[in-house]
């Protein structure tokens, strides 16, 4: 006999087998099916060799993102065939980028915007090998002010973001430019001609003096290390005189200097003491200058008197002249006195 099916408990066992995978996606998945990634597009130069879906994007070492799509596109009119990379900016990052609010979503707008200012700030992405035995790729955002930043356009959908030489390209490039077939073909050649010098007799002979050569070099300068040493001794001990003579001179010149300080000192005093006395003639001689300027000044008092004096003077002197005259002819007047005639 069969058992019926109880359908509450069919229907409580599909309800409980819900409700654990929505647990399991929202801890597994940390609630990313849930959240808006931002999409970008980025076209590398050169060979996208080792690059998958699921690579990671990193930004200073901070994984930011991941590769979720690579596409091949031939322009049929440039005939150039380009590989875009589709990546997906993490959730979380975007709101980082906004000031560490995790409680407030960016828009698309807003996240677009902060995208395109980043770009133009020197925002760039290039590729980086994230394993050298596998060969495996990542994608690496670096900022770079000086970068020229250069878009394809080719799929306007999504914000591009320029894109830049990897390192691994770089040196493939260089190996390029490198002639190795002309390399290789003159190191032959040089080999060749080397193995021909050695294997005839003349070469011989070149190196058996080329031998010659350096055992006589060897002996020169073993000569020359014999004849150095007692050089050497003998300039150490002109170097030891020539110091004391230099310790010598420099007390010396000590001496010397002191004595010069003491002698400046000595004239310096002097020369302060003639500064005083000429000071001190010169203010009397400033004085002496004051009293002939009064005596010869038209208004002065004292002039005055003095050509009062003067003329006094030249009167008694004429009455002398007078009466000496008038002695020469009547020289008896000093015993008789003056008679009238």
């Amino acid at each position: 006999m069969s058992i019926k099916a109880n359908p509450t408990v069919v229907g409580a066992f599909v309800i409980g087998a819900i409700f654990l995978t929505v647990i399991s996606i929202l801890v597994l998945g940390s609630g990313r099916f849930f959240k808006n990634d931002m999409r970008l597009m980025a076209v590398f130069p050169g060979s996208v060799k080792g690059l998958h879906i699921g690579s990671p994007v990193l930004f200073r070492g901070v994984n930011i993102g991941s590769v979720v799509d690579i596409k091949l596109y031939h322009d049929k009119h440039t005939h150039l065939s380009m590989v875009p990379v589709y990546i997906d900016l993490k959730q979380e990052v975007l709101e980082l980028m906004n000031h560490g609010a995790s409680d407030s979503l960016l828009t698309e707008e807003q996240a677009l915007s902060f995208m395109g200012v980043m770009i133009k700030s020197g925002l760039h992405a290039r590729l980086t090998l994230e394993n050298l035995v596998s060969g495996r790729q990542l994608v690496e955002f670096e900022l770079d002010h000086d970068i020229h930043i250069k878009l394809t356009g080719i799929d306007t959908r999504y914000l591009e973001v320029p894109t830049v030489e990897s390192d691994f390209d770089k040196l493939q490039n260089f190996f390029k430019t490198i002639p190795l077939e002309k390399l290789t073909k003159s190191l032959i050649v040089t080999i060749t001609e080397v193995n021909e010098l050695f294997a005839n007799k003349e070469g011989i002979e070149v190196l058996h003096h080329l031998k010659t050569t350096l055992d006589e070099s060897s002996q020169l300068l073993k000569n020359l290390n014999e004849q150095v040493i007692p050089l050497s001794v003998s300039a150490q001990s002109r170097l030891l005189e020539v110091q004391s003579l230099l310790q010598n001179t420099d007390v010396q010149l000590t001496q010397t200097l002191k004595e010069l300080i003491h002698l400046s000192t000595n004239v310096n005093n002097r020369l302060t003491q003639l500064t005083l006395s000429a000071t001190q003639t010169f203010k009397k001689g400033e004085t002496t200058l004051d009293n002939m300027n009064t005596l010869v000044d038209k208004k002065s008092t004292v002039r005055h008197e003095l050509e009062i004096s003067l003329k006094e003077l030249s009167r008694a002197a004429k009455s002398m002249r007078i009466f000496t005259e008038y002695l020469e002819r009547h020289p008896e007047a000093i015993i008789k006195g003056k008679q009238q005639y």
